[in-house]
């Protein structure tokens, strides 16, 4: 049986009525009752009580149906990937090479298919003015790379 939204946050706000939700979100107890009751309970207010109540929006997502489990991880390893440093970044791919803990993904050639696939997605990306999956963290500006000739950045990578 999977956990309604309304159990979610029953159990969150260890079993706080809605009135006691209301209140501390700055909103009557009939609207909140009324929103919880439907089936269209509005981000908004859920995030209210995300933030009011210390719980992880993520799990009060998963638990309104919104996003599945699976995206929600999905979306969390993007976020942390992204606050981490290419430095740190290429420091732990060449640890995993150098421990042989590296998988064939990393350590073998990347075939044409996949070169080509990444290329083609990043260039659609960039003509619709938007980043590229593959290239979250990549900037079109000069190569940061110490010693770096930006021969990547002439080239449109």
């Amino acid at each position: 049986m999977t956990q309604t939204l309304v159990d979610f946050l029953y159990m969150a706000t260890s079993g706080a009525s809605n009135r006691a939700m209301a209140e501390r979100i700055g909103m009557t107890h009939t609207t909140l009752k009324a929103q919880l009751a439907s089936d269209k309970t509005p981000g908004l207010t859920v995030s209210m009580l995300c933030r009011a109540y210390g719980i992880s929006f993520g799990d009060a997502a998963v638990a309104a149906e919104w996003v599945t489990e699976q995206e929600m991880r999905a979306f969390s390893a993007t976020l942390r990937l992204v606050s981490v440093s290419d430095i740190d970044l290429s420091k732990e791919l060449l640890r995993r090479v150098a421990a042989g803990s590296a998988t064939r993904a990393l350590t073998e050639p990347a075939a044409e298919e996949l070169i080509n696939d990444v290329l083609r997605e990043v260039e659609d990306a960039r003509e619709k003015g938007r980043r590229s999956d593959y290239a979250i963290a990549a900037d079109d500006d000069d190569d940061e790379t110490p010693g770096g000739d930006d021969a990547d950045d002439r080239a449109g990578l």
